[in-house]
């Protein structure tokens, strides 16, 4: 392996890259709807499609799977699957609940919580950037037993109603963790979802990164995540072990995804990578960050480029160039 690059700034997305959330959504909805084509005495595939002929148009226009972020509504809006009994009401609301447990599963991936450890004992900052609104996002985190102390910045999009931004309540653990983040929780502005460099760029000047190239993007999505971190000259590290897909969400993603531009599975993101997003390093997990990159802190890892460039022969970056005789005065 090459040597490892030095980096002060780690900013990671979260689905899929530290947690898994496809498999949580995919497993959560392929046993529903096998206890679903029983209750109502119907073939699966039929019932599946009876679903989709009557997804509302509004939910035809957003990114990503159409069927399954809201199983009762999906249901509710299907005519032939109305109870036709008070037992068969309480045997569908069962299967609701056991659907909902299931998909709001957060579990992180190996290793995830001792390389964040590692960052920040480095000096380095830690930074989660996502595209999922804030009163979805925070509890999620709260179930994975993230803490404001483990992280430099937490950037989500707005909760929306009517199309105006508003703050939606979250309770327990959830709220804990959004009234510790303080200002470390940035809402992004409405409909500014990913590849966005200008977002992206906020976060390097918030987290004071003058050179982009001190600073690593992981994630999962090549265009989402990998596109602005690749236009700012960052590193990206593609999480490849997030797009490894099981065989339940497989089997649902392929019927309820009619999104072409939704990408899940490795061939895929493969598919779609170019020189707009070509990562600079490839992950099989998100604890391979440590084999790629050496964490420490922006002063450090300014001086040790310098040091690299001025041994190589190598231009100096202007803003290591103004620290460097800042320091010498």
């Amino acid at each position: 392996m090459a040597d490892k690059k030095t980096v002060s700034l780690v900013v990671s997305d979260i689905d899929n890259t530290i947690a898994d959330k496809f498999g949580a959504w995919g497993n959560a909805l392929d046993a529903a709807m096998d206890k679903l084509a029983k209750l109502h005495g119907r073939d699966r595939a039929d019932l599946e499609q009876d679903m989709l002929a009557h997804v509302p148009d509004s939910m035809k226009h957003i990114s990503g799977p159409y069927i399954g972020k809201d199983l009762r509504m999906d249901v509710a809006c299907t005519p032939s699957m109305k109870p036709t009994s008070p037992e068969m009401e309480k045997e569908q609301e069962k299967i609701f609940h056991e659907w909902d447990k299931e998909k709001s599963k957060a579990e992180l991936y190996e290793g995830v919580l001792a390389t964040i450890n590692k960052i920040k004992s480095s000096g380095a900052k830690f930074v989660l950037y996502t595209d999922s609104r804030e009163s979805v996002c925070v509890p999620r985190l709260a179930k994975m037993g993230i803490t404001a102390d483990m992280i430099d910045g937490l950037y989500v999009l707005p909760d929306l109603k009517d199309g105006q931004v508003v703050r939606k309540p979250v309770k327990g653990k959830a709220e804990e963790l959004r009234n510790t983040l303080g200002d470390k929780l940035v809402v992004l502005p409405p409909k500014t979802n990913k590849p966005n460099p200008k977002n992206m760029q906020k976060i390097l000047d918030d987290m004071g990164v003058k050179d982009p190239s001190t600073a690593v993007m992981v994630g999962d999505n090549v265009r989402s995540d990998g596109t602005a971190a690749v236009t700012l000259g960052m590193n990206y590290a593609w999480q490849k072990g997030g797009t490894v897909i099981d065989e339940a969400t497989m089997r649902c993603y392929t019927v309820f995804c009619q999104d072409p531009n939704y990408k899940l599975t490795t061939a895929e993101h493969l598919g779609q990578m170019n020189d707009t997003n070509r990562p600079t390093e490839v992950l099989e997990g998100f604890k391979d960050l440590s084999k790629h990159y050496r964490f420490m802190s922006q002063e450090k890892a300014m001086a040790a480029k310098a040091q690299t460039q001025t041994q190589s022969g190598e231009k100096i970056h202007p803003a290591v160039m103004r620290r460097l005789a800042h320091k010498a005065r």
